[in-house]
């Protein structure tokens, strides 16, 4: 066997032949600086109620799987050489808990609130330590358009669609944030569908008309396609009021 070929054989086996462990850095605890902004339990004959247009309608939150862990990758990590096809990761993990709106009979709106550590579980978070992370609380809204007549789609027909907006809740503090895509401001006191609050924190789509590119096909098909564009955060309530770009009004209260 001539001696390049030895040598491709040998750099083969060595590449395949090299592994290394992922690194589990520990858990990332909870501060739990937010908590007081999730939705308290109404107290005994009081309910949520969720209101938009003629709607109203008896509303609870769930947390049908209680505390769940998920990884948060730090950096890739590679104990075997440059060119090791095995590399690994370094990691934290966490716990996040994930809060479902569930209404009595049929509405547009959809609340989900994820209590979770500010990182990604999608790509590496290479800046982080152990200390250096704090709580988030994300809340996604989701608006369902329903269209008069069925959107073609293929061979498929699609009577509704449903347009999803996230804003991350990160600080109670006073002053206003800029978040690049959306913004944060604190309201001491603000009237909400003729109701007034004190201590409301408003978090808000930076600029109009801010569509995402696969909301475009049914905007094509339905220009009065319309998403949430902002909300008004309240401890021990959360979201208490919610206005979509085309003017829809949505209030959340205790009753």
């Amino acid at each position: 066997m001539k001696l390049t070929k030895l040598i491709a054989v040998a750099m083969s086996v060595s590449l395949y032949s090299c592994s290394c462990d992922d690194v589990d850095l520990g858990k990332l605890e909870f501060t739990n600086e937010l908590t007081s902004f999730l939705p308290a339990p109404p107290v005994q004959g009081k309910s949520y109620y969720i209101a938009m247009d003629t709607i109203h309608q008896k509303m609870s939150y769930v947390n049908p799987e209680g505390s769940t862990t998920v990884v948060i990758p730090v950096k890739k990590i590679n104990y075997s050489g440059k060119f090791d096809l095995n590399s690994c990761k370094e990691y934290y993990t966490a716990e996040q808990k994930v809060f479902l709106s569930q209404v009595n009979g049929q509405n547009p709106v959809r609340l989900t609130l994820t209590y979770r550590k500010d990182a990604s579980t999608d790509r590496f978070n290479n800046t982080i330590s152990k200390g250096s992370v704090g709580d988030v609380l994300e809340f996604t809204v989701g608006y369902t358009n329903t269209f008069p007549e069925p959107v073609a789609n293929g061979t498929s027909s699609i009577s509704s669609y449903e347009t999803v907006r996230t804003f991350l809740f990160s600080s109670a503090t006073t002053a206003t944030l800029d978040h690049y895509t959306y913004k944060q401001e604190f309201l001491p006191a603000v009237a909400l569908n003729s109701v007034q609050h004190e201590n409301v924190y408003h978090l808000y789509l930076s600029s109009p008309s801010q569509y995402r590119p696969e909301d475009q096909f049914f905007r094509d098909h339905y220009p009065a396609l319309d998403y949430i564009e902002g909300i008004y955060v309240k401890e021990g309530a959360g979201i208490v009021y919610a206005y979509s770009f085309k003017g829809k009004q949505i209030s959340v209260a205790v009753e």
